[in-house]
């Protein structure tokens, strides 16, 4: 062979190479969490086994990093936490029997909606009885909703009351390429007039020109439609039931990003295929200057919006077109109905929190008591624990005293909460973590949260009497890394 085929053949085999590192085509073991997103959590009526109930986590893990083929590298996991090893002694999940879902790269959030609430919890947010006619949800099961951004896909899985995951033909959404970035999402189910309803709304991170967009997708009918929403795309959702109202955040592109609200269950004038809704806007800047909304919840009652802000240096967006996170604060609004029936989004209360994005949820109602709120911030890499009666910070978990590192992991991010019965509390933690003892105890209302770490590969377990949330106590971790 001459010096010249050699060369040619040399960049071949290169040029061969490189693509295999782009474009892998192995995919990830069941068991596996890999840059882990979105989290959420349904329970179980008790039984002779677990007579104190049990609980189904859905795990969303991304491979954002596409160690994995981009079709098929994300994963939706079903897992019992009570059963899976702590990460400490090996980090083996208990996934239960086919609870196992192939997706997209860059999956988003997930959601739950099934028949109805157990006794333990009756404010669940997976509750839609208008999907009884569901076979798979009238057994016990449920459907499960996620997106992946790599795909521009949505997923409407069945799962089983005994956590099998399947997805048949028109389980997945493909869209056209002007709806990007699908992300968040939220169920809506309500038979306000008279018509069940139980749509999933996803966001969109991204949209052709800047234009916001929400996907609205019929659970029961698989139908499929977008909702146009103006300038910017659309970052974060949460319905209010009792004034059937739904709240979206947006992505700042500009010096506008708002918050935006409008009445899902109506009928929307309609032109090309997409639903134009009637919507009312806000800025945040109005409240705090340089703030952008990004993770939002509703209170257990209704009446407040929780607002997770991200500050930023406006000179520097206005000048480079770059959003630099400068720290963090929580908005609570007022959204009781004023005039024209409108939320009066009054500000109740501005706290200073923590630098990053990340998740929020609101925790069970306390009887008698204001809300609590769990917010992530994978820059600080910190859980912000909000209480509404204490007007401020009741707990603020960040670095480990004793290691300097995040006592979380790398890159908090996605949370799910649950009550739980004070009989699966986890009061003899692993001794090979940096675990406390649950706080709970037999008598007391008990709350559990999950935390994931992006970076880490895990999930964390927090156990807190949500009467005293300063106890809040890191018990466990799930999950591992390949």
């Amino acid at each position: 062979m001459t010096r010249f085929p050699k060369i040619l053949a040399l960049l071949a085999f290169l040029v061969a190479a490189g693509c295999r590192d782009s474009f892998p085509d192995q995919v990830p073991a069941e068991g596996i969490v890999y840059y882990p997103v979105g989290l959420a959590v349904r329970q179980l009526p008790p039984t002779t086994a677990s007579p104190a109930g049990s609980s189904q986590l859905a795990i969303v893990s991304s491979n954002f990093d596409l160690r994995y083929a981009e079709q098929t590298g994300g994963t939706v996991q079903i897992v019992d936490p009570d059963a899976s090893q702590d990460t400490a002694d090996g980090g083996t999940v208990s996934l239960y029997t086919n609870g196992f879902l192939r997706i997209g790269s860059f999956g988003g959030q997930v959601a739950l909606a099934d028949l109805s609430c157990q006794p333990g919890w009756p404010s669940c947010p997976s509750a839609c009885p208008q999907l009884a006619s569901d076979p798979v949800v009238a057994d016990g099961g449920a459907k499960l909703l996620v997106a992946s951004r790599s795909l521009t896909s949505l997923y409407v899985a069945d799962m089983s009351r005994d956590g099998a995951l399947t997805c048949d033909e028109g389980c997945v959404k493909a869209l056209d390429l002007q709806y990007l970035d699908p992300y968040g999402v939220e169920i809506v189910c309500n038979s306000r007039g008279g018509e069940d309803r139980a749509d999933a709304m996803f966001t969109h991170l991204a949209g052709v020109n800047g234009q916001g967009w929400l996907s609205r997708v019929g659970m029961a009918e698989g139908t499929w439609s977008p909702i146009a929403l103006g300038v910017p795309p659309t970052y974060g959702l949460a319905y209010d039931r009792t004034q059937d109202l739904l709240y979206v955040s947006g992505v700042a592109q500009t010096f506008l990003a708002p918050l935006r609200w409008m009445n899902p269950s109506v009928t929307n004038a309609t032109s090309g295929g997409f639903e134009f809704p009637t919507y009312v806007s806000a800025s945040t800047t109005s409240v705090v200057a340089g703030s952008v909304a990004r993770a939002i919840g509703v209170s257990n009652d209704g009446l407040r919006l929780f607002v997770s802000l991200v500050l930023y240096d406006p000179d520097i967006l206005l000048s480079t077109g770059t959003l630099v996170s400068q720290g963090g604060a929580l908005a609570v609004y007022s959204i009781a109905p004023g005039g024209g029936m409108q939320p009066t989004l009054a500000v109740l209360d501005l706290v200073p929190t923590c630098a990053g994005r990340g998740d929020l949820k609101v925790l069970p109602p306390r009887p008698g008591k204001g809300d609590l709120v769990a917010m992530t911030c994978d820059q600080q890499g910190v859980l912000v624990l909000y209480d509404e009666d204490l007007g401020g910070i009741a707990r603020y978990i960040g670095l480990d005293p004793d290691t300097g590192l995040p006592l979380l992991g790398v890159l908090p991010w996605g949370i799910a909460v649950e009550p739980i019965d004070p009989a699966r509390a986890i009061t003899s933690p692993s001794p090979n973590g940096a675990y406390q003892p649950s706080p709970c105890v037999p008598g007391k209302a008990c709350t559990r949260m999950y935390v994931g770490s992006f970076k880490d590969n895990w999930i964390n377990i927090l156990e807190l009497v949500p009467d005293e949330p300063e106890t809040v106590a890191l018990v466990k971790r799930i999950g591992r890394g390949p």
